[in-house]
């Protein structure tokens, strides 16, 4: 589990005073371990301290529990979406053998219906790299508003989602039987709404 340095500095005075959690020791101790250097600088900024039998100063109880759950929170959306953006890629190779032949499963098919899953599986798996790797930057949990926007710009991406055939712009998701494409956009729709409420009360309560 990979935790943000800050993350670890805001529990050092708790683990440092002996008044941390048996959570909280676990994930300094874990950092630690993948962090020599850093450990050694943590525990030479505590030494003073400690050979003067100065306890370090104690972290209130409700924060040392909101940096634990921040810390649980960032690492549960990198993770998810880590293992979303993986499966999503390997979905991209599926195969089965028929005939004697490797048959791609997502691009197999009549031509309207293998060429509107390949690109759909695309952009679901490019989709959730590019999720993965926002999340990944961030020290700090995503805003519900902020998930529901790439949400809804992933929807809004997919319902645009065009070929060119005979010279001609094709609307995937609409070739044929619209209502895919219909629902597609009716969710994106959707989501745009669920979008701006969440900002809107988030705004709110941070005034």
């Amino acid at each position: 589990m990979k935790i943000e340095r800050e993350i670890i500095v805001d529990l050092l005075p708790a683990y440092f005073s002996g008044e941390a959690s048996a959570a909280t020791r676990a994930l300094v101790e874990d950092f630690f371990r993948e962090n020599p250097d850093f450990e050694k600088s943590a525990r030479s900024a505590a030494g003073p301290l400690e050979s003067l039998r100065t306890p370090a100063p104690k972290l209130d109880p409700e924060k040392e529990k909101l940096a634990l759950e921040r810390a649980r929170l960032v690492t549960e959306t990198r993770s998810s979406f880590f293992w979303l953006a993986v499966i999503s890629t390997l979905m991209l190779f599926l195969f089965r053998i028929q005939n004697g032949k490797v048959i791609w499963i997502v691009w197999s098919g009549s031509a309207s219906g293998g060429g509107t899953r390949g690109p759909l599986f695309i952009a679901m798996a490019v989709f959730m790299w590019l999720f993965y790797l926002f999340a990944r930057s961030r020290t700090t949990p995503l805003p519900a508003h902020t998930k529901f926007l790439w949400m809804a710009a992933f929807y809004s991406f997919l319902a645009g989602i065009f070929k060119i055939e005979n010279h001609k712009i094709v609307w995937i998701l609409f070739q044929g039987d619209p209502s895919a494409g219909i629902f597609i956009v009716a969710f994106a729709v959707a989501l745009w709404g669920i979008y701006f409420i969440q900002r809107w009360q988030f705004k709110r309560t941070e005034k």
